[in-house]
């Protein structure tokens, strides 16, 4: 690029030129910086996810004999009473109803004991 025309007025767009420049410039650095900031915060990332300790089920092995291989709230008797200690207890099941208000776009759900 050159800051000298053949027009006659070496100096008329000096001051754009120089503007321009120094735009492109700044635009090449900041391009640059973000990129080593990327890389760095990939590298340092990756260094975090080694240290993670790896997820384990917690819940298995809290949870009585009794209650082994049966998904969670649908427990059977034993596995009720041994979860909680107390043998005169009874088992409730619920329902779910869904109520819809269609003006009102809403919908409502009500959890009420099953009679078995």
């Amino acid at each position: 690029m050159t800051f000298l025309h053949d027009h006659g007025e070496p100096y008329a767009h000096r001051l754009r030129d120089l503007a321009i420049a120094t735009v492109a410039a700044l635009a090449v650095f900041g391009g640059l910086v973000s990129i080593a900031h990327t890389i760095q915060t990939a590298s340092a990332g990756a260094v975090r996810s080694e240290m993670a300790a790896p997820k384990t089920d917690r819940a298995a092995s809290a949870l009585p004999a009794e209650c082994r291989g049966q998904s969670w709230g649908n427990w059977s008797a034993d596995c009720a009473t041994a979860l909680s200690g107390n043998r005169a207890m009874r088992q409730v099941q619920f329902t779910t109803v869904e109520t819809r208000q269609p003006a009102a776009n809403t919908s409502v759900l009500e959890r009420i004991p099953s009679s078995s």
